[in-house]
């Protein structure tokens, strides 16, 4: 049972987009009007719901993250009455990380300055690219132009924490492609930036698009040289490497999701939102479960009951081992063999023999007490995350 001092992550799910990018995977929904008032007061009723929970009760909130979909589509005045239920509702870490996804299509100036004024404190800008033939490729609805005034906003609103996205990889992109929205980037200064490479996720557009061979991915070669390139410019201005796909000047990783790499607690509100918690013994491990995905059947089940949980499952050790695994080995940091030992009785290397061969293969190594990916495992980790899954 986890104790109720012990702090989580509290996320929260809006699922409405203006367009649907093809690429995308996630739960979004394009809607002729977007039902603001009653989905946030189906969020508020939700929270209600677990606050009393003897799981939730009283536990202190480390971090909060608006995510979607696009949650800029709804106004400061909705996020400012969320965040004050949920101060109102559980203790607020005085450093609480409170995160708000936004596009540059979606968000003018006044609305930066009024999540900024509703308590919001940091900001992940879904940019992609600065460039006009990559932005029409990956069906963003905002232009070249509006991305940098989107960056300029951000500044002048006041956030000294913000995150810019970039995405990879593109079929037909060229190095000096990535290189010039790299620097662009930079120029920007921000303090954390996620760079994703291009994947096609089954059931999106692009992934028929690439069955019926009218996409041609770039091989590996060429993704590794642009994995290289970013490590390498991204370096040089000063944000460290902290996990495959994120970095970060010091003091600026994101909060929130290093408590899903490290195994932490979270609970999810919202359409499709999951929700983890930690268990220590045995069979049982952890808990993890999620919300219906339809809004308008989510907002019908909260208003019902107070929930939406349509799916959940109980954790044994050998899944909470190699999740624990493969969600530490992500960062850069690695894996503790101690902390791991402590959680499931035994080391690493007990459960997974063929680390010895990784370390061998200068795929892996044991630094400052970490069992770590190297640069060349970093490289090919998604050949070695299988072996956890």
């Amino acid at each position: 049972m986890a104790k109720p001092t012990n702090p989580f992550s509290l996320y929260i799910h809006i699922p409405y987009c203006i367009s649907k990018c093809p690429y995308c995977d996630f739960n979004s929904h394009v809607v002729a009007e977007i039902p603001e008032t009653q989905y946030a007061s189906a969020l508020r009723r939700e929270l209600d719901s677990f606050s009393a929970s003897r799981d939730w009760h009283e536990r202190p909130v480390q971090s909060i993250f608006f995510g979607g979909g696009t949650p800029s589509t709804f106004a400061p005045a909705s996020i400012g009455r969320l965040l004050k239920q949920i101060a109102a509702t559980f203790p607020i870490q005085l450093d609480c990380e409170i995160t708000l996804e936004a596009n540059p299509g979606t968000v003018d100036e006044a609305n930066f300055y009024g999540y900024h004024d509703a308590g919001v404190n940091r900001i992940s800008i879904g940019v992609q690219s600065f460039q006009p033939c990559w932005l029409n490729f990956l069906g963003r609805a905002h232009s070249a132009d509006e991305a940098r005034q989107a960056l300029q906003t951000v500044r002048r609103a006041g956030f000294r924490n913000f995150n810019l996205d970039l995405i990879y990889a593109n079929p037909g992109q060229s190095l000096c492609d990535l290189e010039a929205d790299l620097n662009e980037a930079l120029e920007f200064q921000p303090p954390h930036l996620s760079a994703y490479n291009l994947t096609f996720e089954e059931g999106t557009p692009f992934h028929h698009e690439y069955r019926a061979g009218r996409i041609r991915p770039l091989s590996e070669e060429e993704e590794i040289a642009m994995a290289i390139l970013i490590e390498e410019k991204l370096r040089a201005a000063g944000l460290q490497r902290y996990e495959i796909s994120n970095y970060a000047r010091p003091g600026a990783r994101s909060r929130h999701n290093v408590n899903y790499w490290r195994g932490g607690d979270y609970l999810g509100l919202g359409a499709g939102a999951h929700s983890y918690i930690r268990r220590d013994g045995k069979p049982l491990f952890g808990k993890r479960w999620s919300n219906e995905k339809n809004p308008a059947r989510y907002m019908a089940l909260v208003r019902e009951s107070g929930r939406a949980t349509v799916d959940q499952e109980e954790i044994d050790q050998t899944r909470a081992a190699g999740e624990f695994m493969f969600m530490g080995l992500r960062m850069t940091e690695g894996v503790s063999p101690e902390v791991f030992s402590s959680r499931f009785g035994h080391p690493p290397c007990t459960f997974y023999p063929q680390i010895k061969h990784w370390v061998e293969g200068d795929l892996m190594e044991e630094k400052n007490g970490y069992l770590r990916l190297t640069e060349r495992g970093l490289l090919l980790a998604n050949s070695i995350f299988v072996e956890f899954m």
